[in-house]
């Protein structure tokens, strides 16, 4: 299973970028998405549009779920869309993870290979992010250690 994280700042366009790299990936395997929704409502909102782009699993964490599971970490739900055989997994949000990201917003965060404007998201930039996450390594956390910093 591949990885990729979307952050930045409110309004910037992660779940644009989010929603047109799922339709992308879709035509290379299952492809699921996590998102980091403390605070937010689950029923209504951009979380649906996950859905509408062709993800075969969403997971929302936050003050509620999407999908009921009894975990709640952001390392429990890689773990869970791994072991339901998903391809590819789209993060949105999470900045503080160790996990590759690709940076809207001009943010500073750890772990960011591609940093890009909303403005700038055309059919090119999505067939080029595409095969960087096509061209990644497999995400494998060691057995018993986090494979993600603890403060998301």
């Amino acid at each position: 299973m591949k990885v990729i994280s979307v952050v930045g700042t409110k309004k910037t366009g992660k779940t644009t970028l989010v929603t047109a790299l799922v339709k992308s990936l879709k035509h290379h395997g299952k492809v699921g998405t996590i998102k980091n929704m403390v605070g937010h409502p689950v029923d209504h909102g951009d979380t649906r549009r996950h859905f509408e782009a062709g993800a075969d699993t969403v997971i929302g964490l936050g003050d509620s779920q999407l999908k009921v599971t009894p975990r709640s970490t952001l390392e429990s739900a890689l773990a869970e869309l791994q072991e339901d055989g998903l391809d590819y997994v789209v993060v949105e949000g999470f900045k503080h993870s160790d996990l590759p990201k690709i940076v809207l917003g001009g943010i500073e965060v750890p772990g960011t290979i591609r940093e890009l404007d909303i403005s700038e998201l055309d059919e090119a930039i999505i067939a080029e992010l595409t095969e960087l996450v096509l061209g990644m390594e497999e995400y494998s956390p060691l057995p018993g250690t986090p494979r993600l910093k603890p403060s998301c």
